[in-house]
C-alpha cells in the first residue's frame, strides 16, 4: 500500500510532463496539404509565416497614385485587390503537400504543387523572403507550370538572394509576362507601395524580380 501511495505522484508528474504534439493551423487539413519531415520548430515558421500573409493589409500609398496605376499588375494576375485574407487561400490553394529537404535551394515546387524546403528556407531566409519564396513556387502550380528559362546571354542584373550566382545562360528567367518571376514581382511591388517592411528592401527586391520577366 505504502509504495502504490508514493507511485502515484511519479506517475502524474510523468504525465504532465510528457510532450504532446503541437495543433496544427486547420488550414492544412481543411485544404488537404500533406506535411512531411518538419520540425515543430520549422512547423512554427511556416505556420508564422501563413499568419503574416493572413494579416497583409494595403493601407494607404506610400508612393505616387500615377506610378501605382501604371505599374501595379497585382489584380490583374491574382485576380483579386492586393489583402492577405484573399492571398493566404489563394496560396495554400495551390500546395498539395510540403516537405523537408536539406537541399541547395529554399524551397521549390515539384510536380506543380509538391513542396519541397530546405535549411536555407528556416535559417537564412527573412521573413519577407520567406513570403515571396512560397508566391513564387505557388505560381508554378498552375496550367503547365511556368517553367523558367535562361536568362539572354549579356544578362546584366544580380539575384538578390544568390549574390554569389551569375544569371547568365542560368534557367533564373521567365519568357512569359504572367510566369513565377512576375507574380513575385506583383506582390512585392503591393509591398513596396503600401509601405510593408522596409521599403527600400523590397524595392530593391522588386526591381530584382521584374528583371527576370523577359520581354
Amino acid at each position: 500500500m505504502k509504495s502504490t501511495i508514493t507511485l502515484v505522484p511519479v506517475l502524474l508528474a510523468l504525465i504532465v510532463t510528457a510532450p504532446t504534439a503541437m495543433a496544427r493551423e486547420p488550414y492544412w487539413e481543411q485544404h488537404q496539404i500533406e506535411l512531411s519531415g518538419l520540425t515543430e520548430h520549422q512547423m512554427l515558421v511556416l505556420e508564422s509565416t501563413i499568419k503574416q500573409l493572413r494579416l497583409l493589409e494595403p493601407g494607404k500609398l506610400k508612393i505616387d497614385r500615377k506610378m501605382y496605376t501604371r505599374l501595379s499588375r497585382f489584380n490583374e494576375l491574382f485576380g483579386f485587390s492586393f489583402n492577405g485574407r484573399d492571398l493566404a487561400p489563394w496560396l495554400l490553394h495551390r500546395i498539395r503537400s510540403i516537405s523537408y529537404h536539406n537541399s541547395w535551394t529554399a524551397a521549390v515546387n515539384q510536380h506543380q504543387g509538391d513542396f519541397f524546403v530546405g535549411d536555407l528556407f528556416f535559417t537564412q531566409l527573412s521573413p519577407l523572403e520567406r513570403l515571396y519564396a512560397l508566391i513564387h513556387e505557388a505560381r508554378h502550380s498552375d496550367n503547365d507550370g511556368y517553367e523558367h528559362v535562361k536568362c539572354p546571354k549579356g544578362f546584366k542584373y544580380v539575384s538578390s538572394r544568390q549574390a554569389d550566382l551569375d544569371l547568365e545562360n542560368v534557367s533564373a528567367c521567365d519568357s512569359t509576362p504572367n510566369g513565377a518571376y512576375a507574380f513575385q514581382a506583383a506582390f512585392l511591388f503591393e509591398l513596396f507601395a503600401y509601405g510593408i517592411f522596409e521599403q527600400n528592401d523590397v524595392g530593391l527586391l522588386y526591381n530584382s524580380s521584374i528583371s527576370r520577366v523577359i520581354p
